[in-house]
């Protein structure tokens, strides 16, 4: 494999210090440095225009709406987004020369994967890191400029409603139709694919050494990590406040990971608190690293990480990728995906759409999948199941699979009330401040 190795890897939702990049491109060399309302789906009419309060869409369409009154998507609740122009015209010629600059999680992107697109498009591929979601959405409001920017669906409205994100032809990207499931042609959060493709897919669990951890975790389920006290210092949860507070919230038996209950949040923060304390569990990101070094025993893990931990090369010599398991809640679990969108102040915006294109190719996908990131793509020609049959991955491993089934029946964190936002946030920032 050509993955990343050491503890330079972070993950999908790393906080790496400072932003920065490295080009790749056709003359480029070297490695790339281092996301329920039961009502009729809402349509915010294309070309809509401001309101009076700076609104976008009729925010009395029948539910929950975002910080620019654009309706929050719910997995029953589709929301098509406002088309506030109209996209790049269909023949328009590549802008070919100079650089594609793309916004991205840390580590997210296989370095040979850019490095072809660059030589056989003509450009220099050039990748900036952000720290956080918050932080690249700042650095845009500066007047930063991308081509290509890297999202989760549930901030999507946000960054439409900001401007910061085009509308996409889809004449210049038919690989999602060929290519992708059907269920994220015209995703909830994004009715017809107006703004986004998705990039991969991903669920939310725990990850262990069964080598170390006595306990039948798949069937203790989240109650494991508030069991673990006897593993002390050996516990992990995730540095990301949606994740954790919805752990605690689907441990109580919540269903809604999009609650903005005060008391169901409360009681979260509290149980959290409880965790922490008697376990001493470290909040950070690092399972695909600390995992398979034997620092952790067990933590909350993202699928993606656990298979990063054998494909990326994690694991100490001698080692064998057999010591990991995964579980995740089947029922009610979270099941989700990240996405890839078009820069509203592109330089090169039919570029942009053909890289959108090239990452849903089957054989770019894959590579990118087993060769680096070790996040599943939803692309319906890719088999993850022969990782197993091929010894690739254990089949300890095999709850970190997604089907196509389990992301259409799957649940979700999507979009926030501004009120609802800021009680996860402070509610989490209290779990993280001790």
């Amino acid at each position: 494999m050509n993955g990343p190795s050491g503890p330079g890897r972070v993950t999908r939702r790393s906080l790496l210090k400072g932003a920065g990049g490295v080009a790749l491109g056709a003359s480029a060399a070297g490695a790339l440095a281092g996301c329920e309302n039961t009502t009729t789906a809402v349509a915010v009419n294309s070309g809509s225009q401001a309101s009076a309060n700076g609104l976008l869409g009729d925010p009395t369409a029948g539910g929950p709406v975002d910080s620019f009154g654009i309706p929050l998507s719910r997995r029953d609740y589709p929301v098509t987004l406002p088309r506030l122009h109209d996209p790049v015209p269909t023949g328009t010629k590549p802008e070919r020369g100079g650089q594609l600059k793309i916004f991205n999680y840390a580590d997210y992107l296989n370095p040979a994967v850019l490095k072809k697109f660059g030589k056989h498009e003509g450009v220099s591929v050039r990748v900036t890191t952000f720290d956080s979601l918050d932080e690249a959405f700042a650095k845009l409001n500066a007047g930063l400029q991308f081509d290509v920017i890297f999202l989760a669906p549930d901030i999507l409205s946000k960054w439409v409603g900001a401007k910061h994100i085009a509308p996409l032809n889809r004449d210049i990207v038919p690989n999602l139709d060929k290519n992708v499931w059907p269920e994220l042609h015209s995703p909830p959060y994004d009715i017809e694919a107006r703004y986004s493709v998705p990039y991969t897919t991903y669920t939310t669990g725990i990850g262990w050494r069964n080598d170390k951890i006595t306990e039948d975790v798949s069937k203790l389920g989240w109650d494991a990590l508030w069991q673990a006290e006897k593993y002390k210092g050996k516990v992990g949860i995730l540095d990301d406040g949606r994740e954790s507070i919805g752990m605690a919230l689907m441990r109580r038996g919540v269903a809604n990971l999009n609650t903005e209950d005060p008391a169901q949040i409360e009681q979260a923060k509290k149980d959290l608190q409880e965790l922490t304390s008697k376990t001493h569990a470290k909040i950070d990101i690092n399972e695909y690293e600390s995992l398979p070094a034997g620092r952790s025993w067990i933590h909350q893990s993202w699928s993606g990480d656990l298979l990063a931990a054998v494909v990326g090369g994690y694991l100490p010599k001698g080692t064998p990728p057999t010591v990991l398991s995964y579980w995740y809640q089947v029922q009610g679990g979270p099941v989700y995906n990240d996405i890839i969108t078009v820069a509203e102040k592109a330089t090169k915006p039919v570029m942009a759409h053909r890289f959108l294109n090239y990452m849903l190719d089957p054989k770019v996908a894959y590579q990118n999948f087993v060769g680096y990131v070790g996040y599943q793509p939803p692309i319906t020609s890719i088999d993850p199941n022969a990782l197993f049959t091929k010894g690739i991955v254990p089949k300890q491993l095999s709850n970190a699979i997604i089907t196509r089934d389990a992301y259409a029946n799957g649940n979700a964190y999507m979009g926030l009330t501004a009120k609802g936002d800021q009680l996860w946030t402070s509610s989490w920032a209290s779990v993280r401040n001790g």
